[in-house]
């Protein structure tokens, strides 16, 4: 009786000691809002590149540059910024951030695109705005974001997709000589006004590097090597 106490305690405390390490605390999410919110990177990068590589033409290619800076620009603002994320990450998150919350890259990403593409076609408004929502309730709730560091990087990120289109097609208000479609098609399309298949391997590599959370790749592996050599 005595061992079988002490074994209960032991457990007890293992767990108090788990949740006291902040990233222990597990979701408990409906299986189609976990599924949308940890798939989202993978789809929207995918889609978009399967886009990109479809059409080749001044508008998607446009289109990519300013995603890309968007992109970059959130993990500027991030180092600048320096906040933190919230404590206890739901322990099913397997990859976890190492870097700053404020503002949401992902808030960020979600909103430039989806107000580009908005624009753009405007029957995919809804269902884009809808995908989105459930995307970023899941990071709230899962607590790799805070709320507010989710409303600024939407409404940088939508911002910035709002002006960026005006500058692709030459509509905007301030700087009305800017014309990014032109310069896209003099700069890397060929006579034909595509992007050659073989130059795809660029934006594959850049959004590689930029979307694909490849600094916490890297980061994690050096980590998880360090440990086995000790």
């Amino acid at each position: 009786e005595s061992t079988t106490t002490h074994i209960q305690l032991g457990a007890t405390n293992n767990m108090e000691d788990s949740n006291e390490d902040g990233n222990d605390e597990s979701s408990s999410l409906p299986p189609v809002l976990s599924m949308v919110g940890s798939t989202t990177s993978a789809v929207v990068a995918g889609t978009f590149f399967l886009a990109l590589a479809y059409r080749r033409d001044a508008l998607m290619v446009a289109f990519f540059i300013g995603a890309i800076s968007n992109g970059i620009l959130s993990k500027v603002l991030k180092k600048l910024i320096n906040q933190a994320r919230p404590e206890n990450i739901a322990s099913d998150i397997k990859l976890k951030p190492s870097d700053g919350g404020m503002p949401s890259s992902h808030a960020m990403s979600l909103g430039f695109i989806g107000t580009f593409t908005g624009l753009l076609l405007e029957w995919a408004q809804i269902p884009i705005f809808l995908y989105s929502m459930l995307s970023l309730y899941y990071r709230v709730e899962t607590k790799l974001h805070t709320k507010e560091q989710v409303a600024v990087g939407l409404t940088i990120g939508t911002t910035n997709g709002y002006i960026w289109k005006t500058l692709c097609d030459g509509t905007n208000s301030y700087l009305s000589g800017v014309n990014v479609m032109d310069w896209v098609t003099h700069s890397f399309l060929n006579e034909n006004g595509v992007l050659p298949f073989a130059a795809l391997a660029v934006p594959a590599l850049i959004g590689a590097l930029v979307v694909g959370s490849a600094e916490r790749r890297i980061i994690r592996y050096l980590k998880n090597k360090k440990q086995k050599e000790v």
